[in-house]
């Protein structure tokens, strides 16, 4: 069991930021909390501290903020009726959480017992009389006696945890072997001992790399083991820079799902990636190059996101991370006497059908070599892709 080590410094519980932080770690339900208000207008706003108090009598509560003038409105009311929110309704809560007027517009909802509203597609709805209201500190404790309650559709329910909003997927419910995953594995491996004589020809590591769903996985090491950092099994989220290869002969719509996978913070255009897939489609193979940021942390972050157990700020981090790699992708003019860096060199493995189905990659390769030296790694690497291909898995 971890523990924090005695002398380490601790956050400020008089920090704000710290205290969110903090509590941050704890995921919540998303509940949008309705009523009818003295003036015959129906009023909602999300709470994400809603919780049950009592079971005899029925009790229940959550806290707005004292500032709230969303529930200034809502204690006009006589009752509130709490809708606990589907996995499906994120679009819905954003907007109720927003500034917009008119939030109830084009919203379909049937009165509950009391009069409040019960939106469409709720999971359940929980009416409430107002039992008491105290303050404590910038909240009110606002607690509620249930009047009536009722499952409406027992789905997935919309979730909080730091900053994102997620749903609920029990573990047993993940299937452990991909269709694709399986199909990647069993082509890469009847071609492990090619793979293998290609190690030793360019003196690197060589895997292969299968496209499942929206991620690319590493699925073959062609030396039975890795150099750079990755790992059997890692997987890395197919968003740009990320996955040319396996793009670039795709059809347009796929790859304006891919190019839509962009940070907004990513200098690079979707004309800038268009350009690389168009380089990769002539070359037939890519590069990428050594950059500034640190390998060990991109590997570490990889590593959290292969396990399935990051949090949303830690795929934030990666999805950062992933688009300061981006210069290193730009395609290069290697000039035969010059000294180049390279990173990995890929190319694809095709099906009978012609389309890609794995990547080949060579990783690990020995620095500071010359142009001639980089375009020959390169047909090598296409000749073995070539000879992997066109077989049935």
């Amino acid at each position: 069991m971890n523990a924090v080590a005695l002398g380490a410094q601790t956050p400020s519980v008089s920090d704000p930021m710290a205290f969110r932080n903090v509590l941050g770690h704890f995921p919540t339900g998303v509940v949008l909390i309705t009523g009818i208000t003295d003036d015959g207008e129906p009023v909602g706003m999300i709470v994400g501290s809603f919780t049950s108090v009592s079971l005899d009598p029925p009790l229940v509560g959550f806290l707005p903020t004292v500032a709230s003038s969303t529930f200034k409105k809502l204690r006009t009311a006589s009752s509130f009726c709490v809708n606990v929110l589907a996995a499906d309704q994120e679009e819905l809560c954003r907007r109720f959480a927003g500034r917009a007027p008119n939030k109830f517009e084009d919203i379909a909802w049937t009165p509950a017992p009391s009069g409040a509203p019960v939106l469409d597609g709720a999971v359940a709805y929980i009416d409430c009389t107002f039992e008491s209201i105290t303050d404590a500190g910038d909240h009110h404790i606002v607690v509620g006696a249930v009047q009536e309650l009722q499952v409406c559709s027992p789905v997935a329910p919309l979730l909080f945890f730091q900053g994102g909003y997620g749903r609920f997927a029990p573990l047993s419910l993940h299937a452990p072997f991909e269709t694709d995953l399986i199909r990647g594995v069993r082509r890469a491996e009847r071609h492990s001992q090619t793979m293998k004589q290609l190690a030793a020809s360019l003196g690197a590591d060589i895997s292969t790399m299968a496209v499942i769903g929206d991620e690319m996985a590493v699925i073959v090491s062609g030396t039975g083991e890795f150099h750079d950092g990755q790992r059997l099994g890692e997987r890395i989220p197919l968003m740009p820079p990320m996955g040319e290869m396996c793009l670039a002969w795709e059809d347009e719509d796929t790859i304006d799902r891919w190019l839509a996978r962009a940070l907004p913070s990513d200098e690079c255009t979707p004309q800038d990636y268009r350009a690389r897939l168009q380089a990769a489609r002539d070359r037939g193979w890519s590069v990428t190059m050594r950059g500034d940021y640190a390998d060990d942390e991109v590997y570490s972050v990889l590593r959290e996101y292969s396990s399935g157990l990051y949090t949303p700020a830690q795929e934030r981090r990666l999805r950062e991370i992933i688009a300061q790699t981006s210069s290193g992708y730009a395609p290069v003019d290697f000039a035969a006497e010059g000294s180049y860096d390279v990173d990995s060199l890929l190319a694809p493995v095709r099906d009978a059908a012609g389309k890609v189905r794995l990547v080949l990659r060579a990783s690990d390769l020995p620095q500071g070599v010359s142009g001639s030296q980089v375009l020959a790694w390169a047909q090598e690497l296409v000749r073995t892709a070539e000879e992997m291909s066109g077989a049935a898995d």
